[in-house]
């Protein structure tokens, strides 16, 4: 059997495998101390052994394989899991054959091979939750340089009388400090799923992930653009992004009908445990 773990912000996802791809069990787990998620994630797979796993963890973390630190996950801003041996303490708990890749490349792959981007050379996948992620597939590979891209972090150019407070810890005008799901939240002052999509707030955000996919785009000019994470589900958000986005590029650029190039995942709330199977069998 394989194994596949997603490791959110707010949740756990695990699931075991069979070598045709059906999912024989899985679970969640609520992200919270490092070794009692662990033991947590140890007893599902005592339940469940598997041969190799695919796993995608929230970074920023170290994929460099030959650095001394790789599968550690680095300065994130929660505070319990900095400088923490993912990778090593996997090994403990679960077995020796292991790849790690951050959680949006985690579902990038199950995208790209199995979902909207299946019979595409090149994809690219943004995640709006707890945070902002990205990552970019070209030819079957995730591109990562000395670490991997860092998407959530781009510098915005905030619309005007837009005096928010980032919740980034590090940056006062990027993206997932503007953007993400709590920072929607916290200029609503309610849950987003009870707000009015008319709010200035979804008009704000869509703006500013319009710029960051405009900005991809120039750089990376992937054949598809590929949308998940919580505040996607709202209804008319996606809409609303696609608007800004066709503003902002004008005519520069050729691209797809927005509606076409800017898309919800097809494998939905599947798309990382599917790609953390597809990542184990590989190995």
């Amino acid at each position: 059997m394989y194994g596949s773990i997603e490791f959110g912000g707010t949740k756990i996802k695990c699931a075991s495998f069979d070598e045709n791809g059906k999912v024989i069990d899985d679970c969640w787990i609520y992200t919270g101390k490092t070794e009692e998620n662990l033991e947590e994630i140890g007893e599902f797979y005592k339940k469940n052994p598997v041969e190799a796993l695919g796993v995608g963890a929230f970074g920023p973390i170290d994929l460099n394989e030959e650095s001394k630190t790789y599968g550690y996950i680095q300065n994130t801003p929660k505070k319990l899991w900095v400088n923490y041996d993912l990778l090593g303490n996997l090994k403990k708990q679960v077995c020796q054959k292991i790849k790690i890749v951050t959680d949006v490349g985690l579902s990038l792959i199950g995208e790209a091979n199995k979902g909207a981007g299946e019979k595409l050379n090149s994809s690219l996948y943004l995640t709006i939750g707890t945070g902002i992620g990205g990552a970019y597939i070209q030819n079957g590979k995730l591109l990562n340089g000395f670490s991997h891209p860092e998407m959530g972090h781009i510098n915005i150019k905030r619309m005007k009388d837009d005096d928010f407070k980032s919740i980034c810890t590090y940056h006062e005008d990027c993206l997932e400090g503007l953007a993400c799901g709590p920072s929607v939240n916290k200029r609503l002052g309610q849950n987003p799923k009870d707000a009015d999509i008319n709010e200035k707030a979804f008009k704000i955000a869509a703006n500013y992930i319009a710029q960051a996919i405009y900005t991809y785009t120039l750089v990376l000019r992937p054949e598809i653009v590929i949308i998940g994470g919580g505040l996607i589900n709202k209804e008319g958000f996606i809409e609303m992004i696609r608007e800004e986005f066709d503003k902002i590029k004008g005519d520069y650029i050729p691209v797809k009908e927005s509606c076409e190039y800017i898309v919800k995942p097809k494998l939905k709330n599947d798309s990382a445990l599917i790609g953390g199977y597809l990542l184990a069998k590989s190995l």
